[in-house]
């Protein structure tokens, strides 16, 4: 499972370095508090947020969530391909026979 929250959160630490939360936040135009939160990995974070936050650290949104140690990357062919949802559940209950009508 990879743990964005946590991710996100260190990379904050981490790139904040010295500059209390406030001035951060501030600079943000954010609160205090949801800094904090971020931090403690306790809040959900918005598009707008991750936003802010690309724009303060004039980073790319990707470079917010860093790689850690440990994190399991799978070859390509293990990805799930480009195709919708429904045509991907389809075809699995196609694979299991099952018609995928329910009491039949």
């Amino acid at each position: 499972m990879v743990h964005l929250r946590a991710r996100l959160a260190v990379f904050i630490r981490e790139a904040r370095g010295d500059v209390p939360q406030r001035v951060f936040a501030r600079k943000m135009g954010v609160a205090q508090s949801t800094i904090m939160r971020i931090e403690n990995e306790d809040q959900n974070v918005t598009l707008d947020t991750l936003e802010q936050l690309c724009k303060a650290f004039h980073v790319d949104v990707g470079e917010l969530f860093p790689v850690t140690r440990g994190m399991r990357v799978y070859p390509p062919s293990a990805r799930v391909s480009a195709m919708p949802a429904s045509t991907m559940i389809h075809d699995s209950a196609a694979q299991n026979g099952k018609s995928g009508k329910s009491g039949k």
